[in-house]
């Protein structure tokens, strides 16, 4: 083969390569700008953008005047992402120390691993601006939501608390976290080869702005009664040295949830100092024996069964034997007493509530004090609730006689409340209601929440003795000292026997409560309070019912109910003695 043909050879082979090369670059080129464009779109769209999982703006809480009870306003968290670190994370770390206040050490911790993770959460926007200007890149700041309670403890048991991470805990924060909450936002923004946030000109960073999806819950607490509440119930349990107490206060034709106070309590907006006794809403989720505030509904159940009249007149005695357990009197006279159902509630007598109660048969009792919704939830929407208990059936003979005078019988204050509401409301029954409506975050209705009726549970006729009854009972019986000037008041004292922690008797403790209705005619306000132990005095009728006439009074102030100059004549204080009661 001559020179030329080898030169020839070889310029062929050459061609052919670079042939092959071109198509097997123009195949290259068609795969990745036909079909793997699609990948490779995606993934530099990766590369350029972060996502972050934030929530939603939390939605209020507020009164049914509108005052707000929770609310949620600018805070701003620190991140780090390690991957996008320039610098060593000792050397950022040291830098950060100094400004937030915190140990290097501890922010290495914090900052350990490749993966995104927070540094610190919900401070102030003056921290987080001295942050920026370290321009440390893999460092950077989110503003978010932060929970806040502007009345404080007002209501706290009943309002509950959120997480860091705004999910709701307890109270009405939890039971309506995701109507509050709102849907999470999943924002995407640019950032530079440095992880930095890519800005246009005059734009504001996506970082900066969440939209406020969560909906808007409206109470119907009244924080002026609320308020009200709360500071006479925490001066009641100080002057009486009490281990806790409760003030409920209703609106006894539609069941509304005026006030709903406990003390002691807690501050949501520091939730972690506080203890759990402190933090669970004890008047929906505990029990107690309501002691002689029963006979009200005993008397009731009677009138119901056609077993006595208003008139019926009972030999008390100074005590009564039952299953070999012998039942008293507080302050019982020596002899015999001739007592109608008026005068045994006024003066409060045990004797007097057993051998009523006992003219009906265990079941048709048992029927009747469900239907007035004792044994069940009330309702009420609040969280934590339970719904008491009533002895199962068959009742020995003192099971139903401890029955008609409180104990053996357990209710939750709002339990008791509510039954007791159907008196002041003609005879028909309601539940408790604290959910008026829900809003969007623009003031549009989502949901409303209207009162809900129990329907009937006693005759008129019933209802207008057990209220004339209860009028009685204040203005000459065991609740004088729950009598307002200028109102006519109905209601009854009660102080109940604790029982032991262990379960095994009563020990030495009491609960004294008061619940009434004001005014007696046209009851506009059902109030019950309660003092857990007091140890000054034990008597609801010098501790419970004068809580009740504080709260009672303001409150009609505070609404603009007016007092008459016939009731206000009517009420002068007569001379003679008022007996104490149980």
């Amino acid at each position: 083969m001559g020179r030329r043909d080898i030169i020839r050879s070889r310029l062929t082979f050459v061609y052919g390569v670079l042939a092959l090369g071109g198509v097997l670059l123009m195949g290259r080129l068609i795969q990745l700008q036909v079909f793997e464009a699609p990948r490779l779109s995606a993934l530099a769209v990766k590369q350029r953008t972060r996502h972050l999982n934030l929530s939603s703006i939390r939605g209020e809480i507020v009164d049914r005047g509108g005052e707000e009870l929770a609310v949620s306003i600018d805070a701003y968290s620190i991140y780090a992402h390690p991957s996008e670190f320039t610098l060593p994370p000792a050397e950022i770390a040291a830098k950060l120390s100094p400004v937030l206040g915190v140990p290097p050490r501890e922010l290495l911790e914090k900052m350990g691993g490749p993966h995104w993770r927070w540094i610190l959460r919900q401070k102030e926007e003056r921290l987080t601006k001295e942050v920026s200007l370290l321009n440390l890149d893999g460092i950077g700041v989110i503003k978010e939501s932060k929970r806040v309670y502007p009345k404080g403890t007002m209501a706290a048991p009943l309002l509950g608390f959120v997480g860091i991470d705004n999910q709701g805990l307890a109270g009405i924060e939890h039971a309506f976290d995701k109507v509050l909450a709102g849907p999470p936002k999943k924002l995407e923004v640019s950032v530079d080869a440095h992880g930095r946030e890519i800005l246009r000109e005059n734009t504001e960073s996506p970082l900066r702005t969440i939209l406020t999806d969560g909906a808007q819950v409206v109470l119907t607490l009244d924080e002026s009664l609320q308020h009200i509440a709360d500071r006479e119930l925490a001066a009641s349990i100080k002057n009486f040295d009490a281990k806790r107490g409760a003030a409920l206060v209703m609106d006894p034709s539609n069941g509304d949830i005026l006030a709903f106070a406990i003390q002691p309590t807690y501050d949501p907006n520091e939730y972690q100092k506080a203890d759990w006794g402190r933090i669970k809403n004890w008047a929906v989720s505990d029990v107690y024996e309501p002691g002689s505030t029963m006979k009200l509904f005993t008397i009731a159940a009677a009138l119901e069964a056609n077993k006595i009249t208003p008139h019926t007149l009972f030999a008390c005695g100074p005590s009564l034997t039952i299953d070999r357990r012998t039942i008293t009197d507080h302050e019982a006279p020596k002899g015999i007493r001739s007592l109608d159902p008026f005068s045994i509630l006024e003066v409060s007598s045990n004797i007097g509530t057993v051998q009523i109660g006992m003219r009906m048969p265990p079941r048709q009792h048992a029927r009747i004090l469900r239907r007035l919704g004792f044994g069940e939830v009330s309702g009420s929407r609040i969280s934590g609730e339970v719904p008491g208990s009533i002895p199962p059936l068959p009742w020995r003979p003192i099971t139903q006689a401890t029955i008609t005078f409180g104990q053996g019988i357990s209710v939750t204050p709002l339990q008791l409340l509510t039954a007791a509401c159907a008196f002041a409301n003609g005879g028909i029954g309601v539940h408790p209601r604290l959910i008026d409506k829900i809003t969007s975050s623009d003031g549009k209705v989502i949901e409303n929440f209207p009162p809900l009726s129990r329907g009937r549970v006693v005759s008129s006729a019933t209802a207008k003795e057990i209220m004339a009854m209860l009028t009685k009972v204040v203005e000459t019986g065991t609740g004088t000292e729950a009598a307002i000037p200028g109102y006519n008041v109905a209601g009854k004292t009660g102080t109940a026997q604790k029982i032991r922690e262990d379960g095994r008797g009563y020990s030495g403790d009491v609960i004294s409560s008061f619940l009434g209705f004001v005014p007696a005619t046209h009851p506009r306000l059902a109030i019950l309070t309660i003092l857990d132990s007091p140890q000054k005095i034990h008597w609801a009728s010098v501790t419970a019912a004068p809580l009740f006439r504080q709260i009672a009074q303001e409150s009609l102030q505070s609404l603009g109910i007016k007092p008459t100059e016939a009731i206000v004549k009517k009420q002068e204080p007569p001379n003679e003695f008022k007996p104490q009661a149980l």
